[in-house]
This record gives C-alpha cells, structure tokens and sequence, in this order.
C-alpha cells in the first residue's frame, strides 16, 4: 500500500469529489484578491491619468520653466538684464536632465514714439526663431535695428517691408530706431513655449483710445546694442516633456523649481523662476490624498464583503466534512491534527485564487488605464505587494478561524448534525462583541462624531449594525409567526416562515444582504451626486454657456454689437462684472442664458431690481444754459463767516460711458437771477444727465433755495422737471436737498449744506438706491455694491439666491440698466457678453464686437469647467461606485447560490418528507420557492433604508470637487432615482434568483430524498 500523501488527498478532494465548492472557494478567493490589490492598482493609474491631464491642462506656457532676470530702472538710470546663457548655467544639472533643451530669449515692451494712437506690444528674440516661423515677405532679421512683424500688424500700421519706426528707451534714454525687413505667421506653436506672437494687433475706438501690436521678432543684437528698453527680460526657458513624465517626476520637479527660485533670490533682486510645476505637484499630492481616502474606503467594505462571503463557504465546506474531523478525532490527531486536515485540502485551493485575484486587478487597472486620460504607461504602483501580502494574510486567517472552530467542537457534536437555532433572541460572544463594536460606531456615526475618512466608513457599519440586529431579531419572530399562521391552517406561509427561522443562515444571509444593499445604493447615490455637484460647479464658475471676456468699457459699443449679432437678445446678453463682486445684467437676456444651478429668482424678484421708470434728460447739443435765481435768504458762507462762492455744475455721461462735468458757473447772489453756460463737445453725439452738482471750497456753510428753469442745448428748450418726484432729494449726514417745483415750473432747491463738496442732486432716473438680489447668507443691512467705477453704491435686498453665477460668496446681482445710469465705466469693471455656446453666432459677435474696435481678452466655456472637473481624482474614486454597486449585487448572488448548493440535499429531504407526508407537489414546490424570501425582502429593506441614512449623513465628507468649494455649490441632497435604480435592482435581482434556486431545489426533492443521511 502507498503511504498517505497529503497533496494527493488535498488534489483529489478538491478535483475528484468537491469541484463545485473547490471553484467557489477559487472565486471567493480571487474576489478578495482582486478587491485589495485592485486599490493600489487604480489609484497609481488615477495619479498618472492626473499627470497627464494637468499637464495638458495648462498648455505649453503652464509646464515651462522660465529662469528670468529683469532689467531694474532707478533714478540715475537703468541696469540690464543678465545674459540668457548665465541664466540657463544657474538650472542644476538633475533639474535640466528632466527638461527639453533650453530656449534663450530676450523680451521688452516697445511703443513708437511718433503717431496719434502709437501701438504698444512685444519685441522678441528667440535664438532660433526663424526655424520656427514662416517668413511672408522679405527677410528674417539678423542686423541690429532689423525687426519682422506680422501680417495684421503691416495692415493696420503700415509696416510692410522697409518701413522704419522709432520706439522709447527705459528712462528718458535715446530713442531707438527699428527698420521692418520682413512679415511673418506663427509655424510652431509649441515652441514658442505659450508666447501668443499675433492676435493682438488692435486699435481700440473707445473713450480713451488705445492700439496694441503683435510680436516684433528682432536680432538678439538689438537688445544688445540699444539702450535698456522698457520691461526688457531676458529668459532661459525650457518645456517638461509630457509623455516621459510621470508622477515622481513631477513631484520633484515642484520640489525642485521652488528650491531653485529660493537659491536665485539670494543672487539678486532681477532673478526670479516663472512655472506652474510648484501649484501643479502641489495639485497631484492633494488630489492624491483624496484617492487614498476614497478609493480604499469604497473597496475596503467590498473586501470585507467577500471576507464574510468566504467566512460563509468555509463554514459550510467545513460543515460538510464534520464527519472527517470526527473520524480523525477518535483515531486520537486532537483538534489541531483535525484542523491541519482541513487546511491541507482548504488553503491550497485558497491560495491558488490568490493567482487569478492579482491577475484580474492588474487587468482591471489596465483597463481602467485604457480609459483614463493621458498616455502614461501602466504600473502597479507602490503598496501593490503589501496589498497581495494582506490579501493572502486575510485568507489564511480567516481559514485557520474556520478550520479551528469545528475541529474544536465536542465529539458528541461533530458525530450528528447539530443544534437547531433557539427560538429566543440569544446572542453568543462573539455575535455580543460584533454587535457592540458596529453599533457603537453606528451610533457615533449618526451622532456626528465621525469625521473624514472614518465617516466615509460610517454607512457600512450602519448597515452591519442593522444587519446584525435584523437578522438576531428575524428568526425567532419568524418562528413565532410561521407557528400562529400554521395554528390558522396556513399552511404554505406558516411552514415558510419557521423554515426562515430554523435555517442556520438565516442571520449571514440577512447581515450579507442587508450591507450588500447598503453599500450598492451608498455608492450608486454617492456616483449621482458626485455628477450634480461637478455640474453646479461647472455652471457657477462658467456662469453661462460661452462667456467671451472684453477689453475696454464701451457698454454702449458693446450693445450695439450685440444688437447687430443677436438682434432678439435671447441668445446674447451683455454683463459687466464690477470690482469683482457684482453682477450688471440686463434681466430678459440673461435669465435665459445664464446658469443657476442651485435655483434662479424668482419672476417678482427679477421685476424687483428693474430700475426706475423715469425716463432720462437728454442733451444733444455742444452749449448748455440754464436760467438761476437765487431765493432772498441764500447763504453761502465760509468757516469765518464771509460770503463764498458756490458755483453750479452739470454732471453727464457720455455715449461711451465716460462721465463728464460740465462747468456752468457761479451761483447769482441772494434774491438775484442769471443765465449760466458751459460747453461740452463730447455731448455733441447726446449725453445723458446724471446729475446737478454744487461745488465750493470745504467747509462753506449754504442755506437757502434755488430755482433752476430754461435749459437750452444749442438754443433749444429742454424740460429739466415737471415735477418734484421726477428729481431724488438728497439727504445724509452733511447734505440735505430737497426738489420742489415752483408755480411757473422751475425746480427748487431746497438746500442745506454743510461744507462737504461737491454736492449732488440726481433725477429720479437715477436710482437712489440699486435693488440687488444677493447670495444666500449676505447681510442685506447696510448694504452697498461696487460701483461701475470702483467705488460703493448704496443698495437694498430684492432677493436672494443660493449663488450668484461665476461671482463668490459675497456677491450681488444687479439691472445693468439700473446701476449703469449716470455712472461711468472705469477699469475696475469688466465687459463680457455672456450667449449660448452655438459657433455660427460666436463668430459673428466677434466680428460685430470687432468692427466697433472692442478686442476679447478671453473665452470661458462651461463644456470646458465640466471637463476640468472630470478630470480629477475626486470624479475617478467616485467612479467605482459605477463598480461596487454591480460587484456586490454580484456578491450576494454569489452567497445565495452557495448557500443554495451547499445546502440543497437537506432542503430538498425535508420538501421529500413533507410529500411523504400527504403534500402535494406543487405545494412544495411554492414551499420552496417562497421559504426564503421573506429574509431576503427584509433584508433588502433594511440594507435601502441603512444606505439611504447612511448617505445622507456621509455624504458632506465626500470629496466631490478637486478642492473644497468657495462657494455654496454643493448640493448632497439625496439623489433618489440612483437609490430608487439600486433598490429596484435588489429588491428584483436577488429575490429572482433565490426563487429560481429554490424551484431547482423544489423540482429535485424526490421521495428517493427521504433514505438519504444528510
């Protein structure tokens, strides 16, 4: 006889008697493999896919490394900037071994001195920039003096070809001389390393005319022959290299430039480094930090998901070879011979998943690689063998538990098929233990008092904890159920519910099922969500579909280009942003363009912050007068008493915006009348009055009334007033003017005023005070906003908004018309044409805004915001909740399944017997059927309702965006269709395959079953 060999024992067990369970315990195994080490694998490719998407993100320019130094002016005169080549020799030699080669350049600011609007732009050296051009016409430069220009610059200015010009010099200097040798277009943009050459050759038609041109390529020796020009630099610079570029890299990289900047600091006040790698490494360690959160708190529940499941095959496979364990009991191996047993036929099988599990998380991560961003190739990533390493510790642990649990049962137990569940609601100590350890952080969870990471973990121990108690609670109720129902004679329903109650898995079913459910909707609502809030965040920092950003502060330019473009004004609507903080829009256009996604005014608050009815004085003429008398008891006196002048003045806005004050003349003396002039030729085209004013020396005391009457422009009559409600009186803390209208139609000034100047009174077409909608939270008490030009501007609450579009916290929206009324359009505010994202119509209000001289300095589109947003590690560790949803419905099939083949041959004896005992089949077969499947609706129940609590209380800790939010964009409301899908799913997938698994088992309960020893 050959000698007993334990591998062979194990390998016919596993593959001649038990294949079934040995492809189980290889699946369980493999699950729990590919669930731990799936995490490192997915977040290194999230980490590279990162990489490569900011990268990209910010363009050639934003991934350069600039090494400048600056040429310095002071009062004696100017010193030059360094050499480029000194500057490329301080980048340490580890540093430029990660760069591509070096670009030397000289760059300055030149403006010709001669013309009326002399443009001002760019004159460049890059060495080698004729390689990187396509010359038009002539001749690359390489004389000193000798300069190329483009194409729109030889248009517009006239520099074709041997056309010469002369530009200032830094500090009062000798001009310099410039001859055009050729014209040239862009070949290469990427070389030029983000220096936008053309596309801003432009004169500008507004108030205050400006022109700007394009790059002016020159000879590096005209930098260096010619005096020091104004803002001259000169640069070494070179482009990380994207595909060779990983996340170490880019790490040091950060690291390194910041080190770099700080050394140069110390070699003088002209050097500095211009990158964006130090934001951008510190961008990847954020991002990445949120991975290490979320990815492993939405695998880790998985894994332990599948740990469980393994517990519950082990337990049966363990349970079926009882018998071996006795036997080898009484032949005297002792419990520990009984359990190596088990472990020579259990853990090799265990093992060998350990193979598959890595295999199917590397292709996982290969997969997800494939559908991430960027090029980086594939890797494993750090902790990827401690992962395999825990895995494989897990398992065996878990085995050793289950083996050493039934080899130390008593004999008398092992011999026979055990005990059958209490009725009563008994808890034994390890049960107690689970209990208390998952309720307490349940309860601290609920409570708050989880925070972070650990209440990302919160839903999962809820739904532990409430599965442990339902399913503690479940069989004896069901018990004492099934058993009154059987007192009534129903048969079917009362049978099934004490099979339910003395079933040995019918607590692990209930526990498996419950936190199954539980993490499905948790992840599911949490991928809904995830996609809102990324949404709201896209809209609000967008604020609309295209949002083209202007140069200048022509509003009326602006409008009559829009007018031209979009002559319905619902799908273009003019915006100016002031100081930053309010939001100018004209209500009927914008409410249909513009995005709120937390919730729009409503129509009465729209209507709320329209401005007032009045309609404007306007005056279309060069020569204003003005009939003036003064009452008897008019006063103006300075601090010692003396009589002072006060002086009348017309405040105007012109139709470019620009406020004008038009000086009319002194005010007539006491009880006396006059006829006060001024001219303006800027109102030639029609000006607009925004107010009255009275000017004097500070701290001039007037008392007394004034009546003003006949204003003519050029001669002709204009009404100033047929009523005193059609002037806004004045009233604060120095001034006080009250408008009256005397019996012959003048109006009367009413004045106090106490030494503060100049005064003002406004028609009542100006709006005292600017309704303005706010944000949610913002104190309506005292409220001002910023002023066209800058300054404050008294305003009250019309409404309010969670968010006010593309604008922070404290905010405020307003009437363009409202606020624009009498003000003027300074640099403090900025235009933009807010439209619909259609490029038919983008391209035709670029050309109406420029054939009116208005450039745009930028495009921002919501598409883009939205992408910005998906392209983060927040959106890919959301992402697996489109995974573990599916993967542990997936789970809990697999349990049933297995508790379904290992448990069938009983199940289908006792059906046997009942048969044998007068039932008919098909009443067996409904038996079997419907046995189990009010532990599995209750455990669904239960695993929706923990998952939807536990989502509402984890879900503000969720990281949804790259960084926190400045803004209220957040909305972690509920998102019921994905719970509603997720509940729907379990409440039909798992009860579906338990009753088919049951009517097999049904179908196979033959009376042959009844002689069977189970």
């Amino acid at each position: 006889m050959t000698r007993w060999s334990p591998g062979r024992f194990a390998w016919r067990s596993a593959v001649g008697h038990r294949r079934g369970q040995t492809v189980v315990l290889l699946a369980v195994s493999a699950l729990i493999t590919a669930c731990t080490t799936f995490a490192p694998v997915y977040d290194r490719a999230m980490q590279q896919a990162l990489v490569d998407t900011l990268l990209a993100g910010v363009g050639t320019e934003g991934r350069t490394v600039t090494v400048e130094s600056a040429a310095l002016s002071f009062a004696r005169g100017a010193t030059e900037a360094r050499d480029p080549r000194e500057l490329q020799d301080m980048v340490p030699a580890e540093l430029s071994a990660t760069l591509d080669p070096f670009v030397l350049g000289r760059t300055a600011v030149v403006t010709p001195v001669t013309g009326a609007v002399p443009p001002s732009g760019r004159l460049v050296w890059r060495d080698g920039a004729c390689e990187h051009v396509r010359v038009l016409a002539g001749t690359c430069p390489d004389a000193p003096g000798e300069i190329m220009v483009s194409e729109a610059d030889a248009d517009t200015f006239d520099l074709s070809p041997g056309a010469t010009t002369t530009v200032a010099s830094e500090s009062d200097g000798p001009e310099v001389p410039l001859e055009v040798v050729g014209t040239y277009a862009p070949a290469d943009d990427s070389w030029w390393q983000g220096l936008d050459l053309v596309g801003h050759s432009l004169v500008s038609r507004a108030a205050d005319p400006s022109a700007a041109h394009d790059a002016w390529l020159t000879a590096e020796e005209t930098f260096v022959r010619s005096p020091v020009l104004p803002a001259e630099t000169a640069q070494a610079a070179a482009v990380v290299p994207t595909p060779e570029t990983g996340v170490e890299e880019v790490l040091r990289l950060g690291d390194g430039v910041r080190q770099l900047n700080r050394d140069l600091r110390g070699e003088g006040q002209d050097l500095h480094v211009r990158t964006d790698l130090g934001d951008l490494a510190d961008d990847v360690r954020g991002q990445a930090s949120q991975a290490h959160r979320t990815v492993p708190l939405l695998m880790a529940p998985m894994a332990v998901l599948t740990l469980f499941v393994l517990w519950l095959v082990l337990s049966a496979a363990t349970r079926q070879r009882r018998g071996e364990v006795a036997v080898a009991r009484l032949r005297g191996r002792g419990p520990v011979g009984a359990s190596a047993l088990l472990l020579v036929e259990l853990l090799p099988v265990l093992l060998a998943g350990v193979v598959p599990g890595v295999a199917l998380a590397l292709a996982g991560g290969g997969l997800a690689r494939s559908l991430l961003p960027g090029e980086a190739p594939f890797e494993a990533g750090p902790g990827f063998a401690t992962a395999v390493v825990l895995s494989v510790l897990a398992i065996v642990l878990t085995a050793l538990a289950a083996t050493a649990r039934v080899a130390r049962e008593p004999l008398d137990d092992l011999v026979r098929s055990g005990p059958t569940p209490s009725r009563r609601w008994t808890l034994g100590a390890p049960d107690a233990v689970l209990v208390a350890v998952a309720g307490t952080g349940a309860v601290a969870f609920v409570a708050g008092g989880l925070s972070g990471s650990f209440a990302l973990a919160g839903p999962a121990l809820l739904a532990l904890f409430v599965g442990l108690v339902a399913g503690h609670v479940a069989a004896p109720v069901a018990s004492t159920v099934g058993r009154r129902l059987l007192d009534r004679g129903r048969l079917v329903a009362g049978l099934g519910l004490l099979e339910t109650g003395r079933r040995r898995d019918t607590r692990a079913v209930i526990t498996v099922i419950t936190v199954a459910c539980a993490l499905a909707v948790f992840s599911l609502d949490a991928l809904a969500v995830g996609a809102r809030n990324r949404a709201n965040a896209a809209e609000h920092d967008a604020g609309a579909p295209v949002v083209l950003q202007l140069g200048g502060g022509d509003l009326d330019g602006v409008r009559a280009a829009l007018a031209d473009a979009d002559p319905g004004g619902r799908r273009a609507t003019p915006v100016v942003v002031a100081g930053g903080t309010t939001l100018a829009v004209e209500p009927d256009g914008f409410r249909r363009i513009a995005f709120f996604p937390r919730g729009a005014p409503s129509a009465a608050e729209w209507r709320a912050i329209a401005p007032p009815a009045a309609a404007p004085v306007r005056l279309a003429g060069s020569r204003i007068s003005i009939d003036v008398a003064s009452g008897p008891e008019l006063t103006s006196q300075d601090v010692l008493g003396s009589a002072s002048e006060l002086r009348l003045n017309l405040v105007v806005t012109t139709a470019t915006g620009v406020r004008r004050t038009i000086q009319l003349g002194e005010v007539p003396e006491a009880g006396r009348r006059a006829t006060l002039a001024g001219r303006e030729p800027a109102c030639a085209d029609g000006c607009l009055l925004a107010a009255l004013e009275l000017s004097a020396a500070q701290g001039v005391q007037v008392v007394g009334d004034l009546d003003l009457s006949g204003l003519r422009v050029d001669g002709t009559p204009v009404a100033l007033g047929t009523s005193a409600e059609d002037w806004n009186p004045t009233d604060d803390d120095h001034t006080a003017i009250s408008p009256a209208v005397t019996a012959s139609g003048a109006l009367r000034l009413v004045m106090s005023i106490r030494g503060f100047y100049p005064a003002h009174v406004t028609p009542a077409w100006v709006p005292l005070s600017v309704a303005a909608v706010l944000p949610a939270g913002r104190d309506p008490l005292g409220l001002v906003v910023t002023a066209l030009d800058g300054g404050d501007r008294a305003a009250h609450a019309a409404g309010d908004v969670v968010l006010v579009p593309s604008l922070p916290r404290r905010s405020a929206l307003v009437d363009l018309d409202a606020i624009s009324r009498g003000a003027e359009v300074t640099v403090d505010s900025s235009s933009e044409v807010w439209m619909v994202d259609d490029p038919a119509l983008l391209s035709t209000v670029e050309a109406a805004l420029r054939d009116r001289g208005i450039g745009i300095t930028g495009v921002r589109r919501s598409s883009e915001a939205r992408q910005a947003y998906a392209d983060s590690v927040a959106t890919w560790s959301l992402a697996l909740g489109a995974v573990v949803g599916p993967a542990v419905l997936l789970v809990s099939l697999l349990v049933l399944l297995v508790l379904a083949a290992t448990g069938w041959r009983a199940i289908a004896r006792n059906l046997a017997i009942l048969r044998l005992n007068g039932a008919r089949r098909r009443t067996t077969t409904r038996l079997g059927v419907l046995a189990q499947l009010p532990s599995l609706l209750l455990a669904v129940a239960a695993g929706v309702a923990a998952g939807t609590a536990g989502a509402a209380v984890a879900m503000p800790d969720v990281s949804f965006l790259p960084e926190p939010p400045s803004t209220p964009v957040l909305d972690t409301a509920t998102a019921w269709p994905a719970v509603l899908w997720a509940a729907a799913a379990c409440a039909v997938v798992l009860p579906t395959v338990a009753a088919v698994a049951s009517w097999v088992v049904a179908r196979r309960a033959h009376l042959e079953r009844v002689k069977e020893v189970v």
